[in-house]
């Protein structure tokens, strides 16, 4: 299996983060004690640096940054929210950008629901970019720290973009229609499944590299395949308006990573018949490969990617015919009469880190 050891890039989506407009809660939330007006001045400052940082620097470093504003924001939602006796110098509003829109084009929100669920949507895309980024200096003598990296930073982002879907959503009541599409439950379920197939790739393409068994990988990649899947179906059931909003990079690497999933789960099934000398049932997986939907990106390193996965899946492809017409001359197994169906492991591997909001940084203001 000397070809599908390469590639060592994966297909990322390159998410451009949201971004939001400056806030001072000190001037807006009017304080009775010198603590109080410290706790709003933190958490102004904390605030606005995760806003320049988005901006100008890296995902790592998006990453502190909502590490370090997400503790001030639950201390002051806990402050905030059914406090009567609280006073404003005037109505608290967020405004922040979407994935749908440019980035001078803001949607304004006065609830701090809107303001956290945005400020955990950052931070989950931040991990996911940070695997991006580990992705692209990955090469052979550094794969298998990075796989673990990778892993974990998509690990992570499942487990926050699961918390946003089944607690911060839901908590969420009388949501504005004008919201952005990261405030969809759709969104959130959809990035989930996204990151944890991209994983499961990732830990399909370790196991190779480890010579674990074909059947094994290649039901690694067919939960792969499923869970993309299912990303593309959740962002389909966005309200149509909606779902034309999406950059059509993000439809169409979700769409890509199914037909790159399946391919793979084909091949390694392949693979799998050809290690127990069942040649036709091998030609006859290998002839479900169908690459003829995928089109062509814009985007040079996204070709290249997409290029060097194909061609791995083609060569194997070739390499097995060529075989069969000088040793083997057996005919492919009919795709009906085949032994097995794709499957995925009978329990996931690769599972979310469970999201655990942090211990807020005051528990009150007066």
């Amino acid at each position: 299996m000397n070809q599908v050891e390469k590639p060592l890039k994966f297909l990322f989506i390159n998410f451009e983060l949201p971004q939001s407009k400056r806030v001072q809660f000190e001037k807006i939330i009017r304080t009775q004690t010198p603590q109080s007006s410290t706790h709003l001045s933190q958490t102004s400052l904390s605030r606005n640096e995760l806003i320049i940082i988005i901006e100008k620097s890296s995902s790592q470093s998006v990453i502190t940054a909502c590490e370090k504003y997400i503790p001030d924001l639950y201390g002051l939602m806990i402050s905030v929210e059914d406090n009567n006796s609280l006073r404003l110098n005037e109505q608290l509003s967020f405004s922040w950008s979407g994935i749908t829109g440019s980035k001078s084009s803001f949607y304004s929100g006065f609830s701090l629901r809107f303001e956290l669920i945005m400020s955990l949507v950052v931070y989950g895309l931040a991990h996911y970019n940070r695997a991006s980024e580990i992705n692209d200096c990955s090469n052979e003598s550094n794969f298998d720290e990075n796989a673990k990296l990778m892993v974990n930073h998509l690990k992570i982002a499942a487990g926050i973009f699961n918390f946003i879907t089944s607690v911060e959503l839901p908590r969420w009541m009388n949501l504005p229609e004008d919201r952005p599409i990261e405030c969809r439950q759709g969104f959130s379920l959809a990035m989930y499944e996204i990151c944890l197939s991209t994983a499961l790739s990732i830990t399909a393409r370790k196991a190779v590299k480890q010579s674990t068994s074909p059947s094994i990988i290649s039901k690694l990649h067919c939960e792969a395949w499923q869970k993309a899947e299912m990303a593309k179906q959740f962002l389909k059931d966005l309200e149509h308006s909606l779902y034309k909003k999406l950059p059509k990079t993000l439809k169409q690497i979700v769409s890509d990573i199914i037909i790159i999933e399946y391919a793979k789960t084909l091949m390694f099934m392949a693979l799998n018949s050809k290690s127990q000398g069942k040649v036709s049932d091998a030609l006859g997986y290998f002839h479900q490969v169908n690459f003829s939907k995928i089109k062509k990106p814009s985007n040079t390193k996204i070709s290249t990617i997409l290029n060097s996965i194909v061609n791995d899946v083609t060569l194997e492809q070739q390499s097995l015919s060529r075989e069969n017409e000088v040793i083997y001359f057996e005919k492919k197994t009919d795709v009906n009469s085949l032994p097995e169906k794709p499957s995925p492991m009978p329990k996931s591997i690769v599972n979310m880190i469970t999201f655990s909001p942090p211990l807020p940084s005051f528990m009150s203001i007066n």
